[in-house]
């Protein structure tokens, strides 16, 4: 992804470069397979124990992804919840390493195919993180952000019918972000990184799955402001309805990419905001939001340097109630089809 990628430090074991976190605890770094089981059976005795959540989380520790291993380099994601309720936040599926971009690429690739939806950790520096956060709230201050509609097709005419949502957003198209070129530096390079991305897994997409990406829309920057709207959330959806009943017509988007901008810690219980996805089949949108809701939903929590990729026609989502006075920040982009 670019300028994005992950510093784990050094290996508890040998002192070279960190590859990979354990996905339990996250308290140790090993550079690579050989020295994560090497160090297992002293490592077991400890993980998880000053973690109290930790049950949650993977019951062994990470290894490297090849295919043999039976203790995959990427955590997979856990926890079941009914609609509207947040469950357990889902774990981090890849950690983004950029000296490893084609194994990385082929993990994304393959969760996307067996589930839909996959959950990253981008690796961005604290420096980057915040100056994402200090120019979103200055654009939100300075009254950039616009009112946000939702479409809802007519399932008899097929029109197209608008109302309201409870986030604001900002387009940052070519033209405003050459006006505004002050406000939005590490903005402007988070987009571009989202674009390499999306560019980067295409070949995959397309020679393994036909899901070939042609073009993609301006990187859109929405805020759910609980202390302007109580209780912001957008109900669940999905972002090209075509394969549904609702009988739109499709406008090619495929592959949603959102990045979140959160200051500290972010608990989808507490604060709410979590992104819900249904997990559904991945390559067929349920006809309906009943038929969505019938499926295990996963929990996301927003918080800073997550970024969630997902089908743009395929998979049912919402963003839960934000409670009390937060504001939740992303930066969204869609890749499309020909």
């Amino acid at each position: 992804m670019g300028p994005i990628s992950m510093s784990y430090g050094q290996c508890c074991v040998c002192g070279a470069s960190g590859e990979a976190v354990c996905s339990r605890c996250r308290a140790v770094t090993y550079c690579g397979p050989d020295c994560q089981r090497a160090d297992w059976k002293r490592h077991k005795l400890q993980c998880g124990k000053s973690d109290a959540t930790s049950s949650t989380a993977a019951a062994h520790p990470v290894e490297a992804g090849t295919k043999e291993s039976a203790q995959p380099i990427f955590a997979r994601g856990s926890g079941k919840s009914a609609s509207g309720v947040p469950g357990e936040k889902a774990s981090i599926d890849v950690y983004l390493v950029g000296h490893k971009s084609v194994e990385i690429a082929q993990r994304v690739v393959d969760i996307l195919r067996e589930r839909g939806v996959c959950v990253l950790k981008a690796g961005a520096d604290k420096s980057f993180q915040r100056a994402l956060m200090i120019e979103s709230k200055l654009l939100w201050d300075s009254g950039e952000f616009g009112e946000a509609k939702k479409g809802r097709p007519d399932s008899v005419s097929g029109e197209v019918k608008y109302d309201s949502r409870d986030d604001r957003i900002l387009w940052m198209t070519n033209e405003w972000t050459d006006r505004n070129e002050k406000k939005c530096k590490a903005l402007k390079v988070l987009d571009g990184q989202l674009k390499d991305f999306g560019w980067g897994i295409n070949n995959l997409l397309e020679e393994q799955l036909g899901v070939g990406l042609k073009a993609r829309t301006p990187g859109m920057l929405a805020c759910y402001a609980g202390d302007v709207v109580p209780g912001a959330r957008y109900d669940f959806h999905v972002d090209n309805p075509y394969q549904t009943s609702m009988r739109s017509n499709d406008d090619k988007r495929r592959l949603t990419l959102i990045y979140y901008i959160n200051d500290g810690e972010w608990d989808v219980k507490k604060d709410g905001g979590a992104l819900q996805v249904c997990l559904s089949n991945p390559r067929r949108a349920p006809q309906s939001t009943a038929e969505a809701l019938q499926y295990d939903k996963l929990t996301i929590s927003p918080e800073s340097d997550t970024l969630v990729a997902f089908w743009s026609h395929t998979m049912f989502h919402a963003v839960l109630p934000v409670v009390g006075n937060k504001r939740r920040f992303a930066l969204s982009t869609w890749f499309q089809c020909q």
